[in-house]
């Protein structure tokens, strides 16, 4: 019996594990990245030019081809998030909706008019986290009543803590809105690059 089960259990790993790989070719470069990201796919066939974001203190890169969101505030006040339409040899060209004219707008903005370049997308407002996690400020109180039988109108120092908790829920919901921009100086630089 035993030689039975071990000669159907060498039979089947033969076949499951014998088995001819599949005949897929393996994609080209160039298709792998059209496929991945095909706004530097374009830029690299047209010879086209790029922005690049330097961080000199920990020599990352982050680039931003035409056709990528791009959110920036100007040395003047500006603020856009906007798909990049054209990038020249010192300028960006973004077309911006005006919601009080109710037209599309053509801005033409230096790289170096830009002082503020944020890393995703920025929205308004604050979002205040309350809802289950939330509760999460109350375990103090709930902790105390049941294990020591004293009243959350009597824990002084569990109520002082509600605040603190419930202060770094709504940071904590908020980070990537907090710790999401990158100021240009001389750390940190945006420069236009071309591609051969």
């Amino acid at each position: 019996m035993r030689k039975l089960i071990f000669l159907i259990l060498l039979t089947s790993a033969k076949i499951v594990f014998g088995q001819e790989p599949h005949q897929k070719e393996a994609l080209q470069v160039e298709e792998l990245l059209e496929k991945n990201n095909p706004n530097l796919y374009k830029t690299i066939q047209r010879g086209g030019i790029f922005l690049v974001l330097d961080n000199y203190r920990n020599q990352k890169r982050r680039r931003y081809y035409v056709g990528d969101m791009f959110g920036f505030k100007t040395k003047s006040g500006d603020f856009f998030q906007e798909e990049l339409s054209e990038i020249g040899d010192s300028t960006l060209t973004i077309m911006h909706y005006n919601n009080v004219e109710r037209k599309l707008e053509t801005w033409v903005i230096k790289v170096s008019e830009i002082r503020k370049v944020y890393k995703r997308e920025v929205y308004k407002g604050i979002k205040w986290g309350l809802g289950w996690g939330s509760l999460a400020a109350f375990l103090p109180l709930v902790y105390d009543w049941v294990q020591f039988g004293r009243s959350p109108a009597q824990n002084s120092e569990a109520l002082v803590m509600i605040p603190a908790i419930q202060a770094g829920l709504i940071v904590l919901n908020n980070r990537s809105k907090f710790f999401n921009g990158i100021k240009l100086n001389e750390n940190k630089q945006l420069k236009v690059f071309k591609s051969f």
